[in-house]
């Protein structure tokens, strides 16, 4: 019997060795020669042609190698930290990110992030058609790429700190990672670098004139302040009395209504889940601005404020330690008193002054949110690491959430929708009355008349004071030309017709005509001060203006070239999409929709 368990066994071990030998032959096949074989794509063979891009059949092949060269965007359903935003940002503001080189000069002649498709095969294959479009267009123009300028961008990407080319990384890189040939990889680092040298073919005329360098540092010298009123009619509503036996007369003869009102804003009515805590700050710089800064001084510093408060708060740690009951409250509070940086909690030993509601949650770090959702009652948590900075935390109590029925909240129900129709026939006269009390005398600070027109309605306040602080007519930087909107306004929001009435208020005439509306409120307006742009700019501010503006007006000129040149090519036939690519693209949506769809049903972390 034992002579049989030994024949059987080692039958088994052949027939897997030989199953491995057989597995890795295909792999290594099919790897080595893609260009000839056929893998991923679904039922799509390699050799499909998913466009015609002038003399480019481009096929599956391409489309792969074009994705594993891209950066990803952020995973479905992930949550809104610093590390999503860079990956978005990676995502959309780069080309083939895993190819970038050592010169970063060409990184900003991709398209407006705003218009790149989140489908992440479109935008690899919007990304391929540029490289074989302009490459193609530059052959035309005489333009020539030698070997040895892609060896050497080759060189640069694969030569380890000793000089050496790691040559087999590179070819198992390309067959294994790429899952092309050698030959195809290199052309379309050969087809790059005419890319490059097109881009700047076309660009080496543009210049900034000294006159429009001037201008932009001036305009970004000068700035104007507002000061605003807003009379919202939500906080209207709140502020108005309705007297007792208005609900009871309302309820005897609409409480149908009432009982409608309240099914429709249910989640309104109800007591949610709030959490009674302590919390002690020990700050240090914010990660998510650390993550911009490049100089590489200015980061020492900013990562040595965070050795100091990781020690700070091991510190504090340790004097919670072993504690429990009172006495670790005893301890808490006096801990935060001495050594937290949070100065609205400081004076009361980190006690947070009202029970926090759990919709509150997503107002906090992220990482303090986490935490409070998973600690018990009477404990206290160990230091937990945010953006700009170390917390410690203490849970007093949870208090649970429950569902208000209609007849606990009857009256209430009744009071909101009273107060909402007597705003909607006072909102006007409320307005009016601003309006009327601002111009009795221009110059008199906006803050007055909100106290003035706020006094009847104590302890409520249903008009808000609010400043708009330095608006500059051209922002300060290219990063802050590129998201520059006119038309919104600091503190109020996005209006046309706000943004051009202020450009024409005067210190003369400060107060703007009329009241605006904007997002459901109503707004007055006054100019509460300007700087003046000087007659003469800082040469540095100058010469900093030429620079941006010359990147943007490449950029531009670049971006409109291309885009006619796609028009074209599109319009003679040069550029075909064929049904293979529509078919994938098609397939990545609804992949992303159904994860989309699995990630809202997925139940949130407690």
């Amino acid at each position: 019997m034992l002579g049989t368990l030994r024949k059987q066994s080692r039958s088994v071990i052949v027939y897997v060795l030989f199953g491995i030998i057989i597995v890795v032959f295909v792999f290594t096949f099919n790897v080595a020669s893609p260009d000839a074989g056929c893998a991923g794509g679904g039922s799509q063979s390699r050799a499909t042609t998913l466009a015609t891009v002038g003399d480019v059949q481009m096929d599956l092949s391409d489309l792969t190698m074009g994705m594993a060269l891209s950066a990803d965007p952020p995973p479905v359903g992930a949550a809104a930290d610093p590390r999503a935003f860079q990956m978005e940002w990676l995502y959309r503001t780069t080309r083939f990110a895993r190819l970038r080189g050592e010169d970063t000069r060409y990184l900003r002649y991709g398209p407006d992030p705003s218009r790149v498709s989140p489908i992440k095969a479109r935008k690899v294959a919007d990304d391929l058609i540029e490289t074989y479009l302009v490459s193609e267009e530059a052959r035309r123009l005489g333009l020539r790429v030698a070997d040895h300028e892609v060896r050497d961008r080759l060189l640069s990407e694969f030569t380890d700190s000793d000089g050496q080319f790691r040559k087999g990384q590179y070819e198992n890189w390309v067959r294994y990672g790429l899952k092309t040939s050698l030959a195809r990889f290199e052309d379309f680092v050969r087809r790059e670098v005419l890319r490059e040298r097109m881009i700047d073919l076309l660009t080496a005329q543009v210049a900034v004139p000294e006159r429009e360098a001037r201008l932009v540092a001036r305009l970004r010298a000068a700035k104007r302040e507002y000061e605003y009123l807003e009379v919202n009619p939500d906080l209207l509503a709140r502020a108005l009395p309705v007297p007792a036996e208005e609900v009871a007369a309302f309820l005897a003869g609409r409480e149908a209504e009432a009982r409608t009102f309240y099914e429709e804003h249910k989640s309104e009515f109800r007591v949610e889940p709030r959490y009674d805590f302590h919390l002690a700050k020990f700050s240090a710089a914010s990660r998510k601005r650390m993550g911009l800064v490049t100089d590489e001084e200015q980061r020492k510093g900013l990562e040595a404020s965070w050795t100091d408060a990781k020690a700070r708060v091991e510190r504090a740690a340790a004097r919670l330690k072993g504690k429990s009951g009172d006495e670790l409250v005893t301890a808490f509070e006096a801990m935060a008193r001495e050594m937290s940086d949070h100065s609205a909690t400081k004076e009361a030993g980190g006690r947070v002054e009202s029970p926090w509601p759990e919709s509150g949650l997503s107002l906090l770090d992220g990482a303090v949110a986490s935490a409070l959702a998973s600690l018990e009652p009477g404990a206290a948590s160990d230091p937990v690491a945010g953006d700009d900075g170390y917390y410690l935390l203490l849970m007093r109590e949870r208090l649970p959430g429950r569902e208000r029925p209609f007849e606990e909240v009857r009256e209430e129900v009744a009071r909101r929708i009273l107060q909402g129709e007597k705003a909607a026939v006072t909102l006007d006269t409320v307005v009016a009355a601003v309006l009327a009390a601002a111009r009795r005398d221009p110059t008199r600070s906006l803050r007055e008349v909100a106290e003035e027109v706020n006094a009847p309605y104590a302890p409520q306040s249903p008009v808000r004071y609010g400043e708009t602080g330095g608006v500059a007519a051209m922002p300060g930087s290219l990063a802050g030309l590129a998201e520059w909107n006119a038309d919104a306004v600091p503190g109020i929001g996005e209006s046309k017709e706000l943004a051009q009435a202020l450009r024409g208020l005067t210190p003369e005439r400060p107060l703007a005509d009329g009241t605006f509306l904007v997002a459901g409120s109503r707004y007055v307006v006054r100019l509460k001060g300007e700087t003046a742009a000087p007659a003469d700019p800082d040469p540095k501010d100058v010469e900093t203006a030429r620079e941006e503006m010359l990147t943007l007006k490449r950029l531009a000129w670049y971006r409109e070239w291309y885009d006619e040149l796609r028009r074209r090519a599109a319009a003679q036939g040069r550029l075909v999409e064929h049904d293979g690519l529509t078919r994938l693209i098609q397939e990545e949506v609804r992949s992303l929709e159904e994860a989309h769809k699995q990630a809202a049903d997925r139940p949130a972390p407690r």
